[in-house]
């Protein structure tokens, strides 16, 4: 299906040993410094490439969706349930902010009933000083918060959906994500040149593809590709969390327009943002065999959030 060209003026042929640089036909004085892990995986795509027959720009999307979906898929739906387990929680624990904010005004008010004071020059003392029971108003929306918080956290802690775990699926994700992509760019330090295609693409007169390589035929097409579906991950991701109600997503601490929450949501989304520039930027220099892993896997991305949301929506 592919065919490896060698490298004739850098090529070693002995019958016992082989240099430890020499990798899949090519040699690549480099290679001793590779991660183990790395070029673990370059060693398994390229028993599965050998084994199967498949074609690298079928056997490397192929690989894609079957990882994410029996290893991201299950966190994803988990993390879904979760969330929205946690956003009903919420609602039980909303009432004691307004609650709580009345209790300690009416303890405040009931300490406050004193005659003023005046100091030796002849100046009135400060209520807080006078009396450390008076609470102003930032206190007491403070307090208040405090105690909401606590008691959320235990209600998430006796319904075995506390905060920590919503931080498993990136934990996850990404490491796997960073792992692939090293691996497929440690595969494509030798030169990978597809020779055989379906008849249709001679059609469009690509010539042989050289996987190792950015797509010289068409060489904005895997960075527009790339770039476009990582910006709609994000667009759509930042869509469900600016459309869902806040009051259930968390506590609001103040009652101005501009939270703190939303103002950590505008960041994460313009830093996610600003990755997906990145990611257009590496895919313009990438291997296309690199550039096709990306592209798979943020299209099952975007095809995963729509379906989870069709199936678990969150509460709005």
């Amino acid at each position: 299906m592919f065919k490896r060209l060698i490298n004739r003026q850098n090529a070693v042929v002995l019958s016992r040993h082989i240099p430890a640089g020499l990798r899949y036909g090519k040699f690549n004085p480099s290679a001793t410094r590779h991660f183990s892990l790395f070029q673990g995986v370059a060693d398994v795509f390229l028993t599965l490439h050998e084994t199967s027959q498949i074609p690298w720009i079928v056997l490397v999307p192929l690989s894609t969706i079957t990882l994410r979906t029996l290893v991201t898929l299950p966190l994803s739906i988990w993390q879904r349930k979760r969330i929205l387990k946690q956003q009903d929680l919420r609602k039980l624990v909303r009432p004691i902010t307004p609650i709580a904010k009345l209790r300690l005004a009416a303890k405040s008010n009931k300490e406050s009933k004193s005659t003023a004071e005046i100091d030796a020059k002849g100046s009135a003392i400060p209520l807080s000083l006078r009396n450390p029971g008076v609470l102003t108003p930032e206190q007491i929306t403070f307090l208040a918060v405090k105690e909401t918080r606590k008691r959320q956290k235990k209600l998430f802690k006796k319904y075995n959906v506390p905060l920590w775990k919503n931080a498993l699926l990136p934990m996850v994700q990404i490491p796997l994500w960073v792992t692939i992509s090293m691996g497929i760019r440690t595969l494509t330090e030798a030169q990978l040149i597809e020779s055989f295609y379906p008849s249709w693409i001679s059609t469009l007169e690509f010539g042989s593809f050289d996987l190792s390589s950015p797509l010289t035929a068409i060489p904005l097409l895997a960075p527009i590709l790339v770039g476009t579906l990582a910006v709609l991950n994000v667009e759509y991701n930042g869509r469900l969390i600016s459309s869902s109600s806040m009051s259930l997503q968390g506590i609001e601490t103040v009652s101005s327009n501009s939270t703190r929450v939303q103002e950590a949501m505008a960041s994460i989304l313009n830093v996610s943002r600003l990755g997906c520039v990145v990611m257009l930027a590496m895919a313009s220099q990438a291997p296309f065999l690199l550039s096709l892993y990306w592209i798979s896997s943020q299209l099952y991305s975007l095809a995963q959030n729509i379906i989870l949301n069709w199936i678990h929506p969150y509460q709005r």
